[in-house]
């Protein structure tokens, strides 16, 4: 299969799965769809399927940034690596939508931390630390 095909899908359903966790009003009953369902299996899927496809046709490796360029010089495994961010980004949001309800923290002021986490993965996991550091008045789990 196309990969330029499968990264519009990818992007299309993860982009749906944000949409859907940040605007569900009881995000209990969706959460484990879009973690299992959508972050697990389908981007999952997709993911083994593209290194699948790449195995034995590029150089490279992550032994070195010039490895890994090399490596993602082939559009299977640049797929691979791109629905990798999108599966545990999801996956992270997922996680972030849960303990911030066990912690009292609002789903609106979680809006913009979803959208951080999206877009720059460990940035908004960084700021929903601090956030559940301010509220929660501990700096532990």
């Amino acid at each position: 299969m196309n990969p330029s095909l499968l990264f519009t899908i990818s992007n299309s359903i993860a982009l749906l799965s944000w949409f859907v966790l940040i605007i569900t009003p009881n995000q209990n009953k969706v959460i484990p769809y879009l973690r299992i369902l959508i972050s697990g299996l389908f981007l999952g899927g997709i993911y083994i399927f593209s290194l699948s496809l790449g195995l034995g046709k590029a150089e490279g490796n992550f032994s070195s940034l010039e490895s890994v360029r090399s490596l993602f010089a082939n559009d299977h495994f640049l797929l691979a690596g791109w629905v990798h961010y999108l599966s545990f980004d999801l996956f992270l949001g997922t996680w972030e939508a849960e303990d911030g309800k066990a912690n009292g923290i609002h789903r609106l002021v979680l809006v913009p931390i979803h959208g951080l986490t999206f877009y720059y993965g460990p940035v908004g996991l960084v700021l929903y630390f601090i956030v559940r550091m301010v509220k929660t008045k501990r700096f532990g789990f």
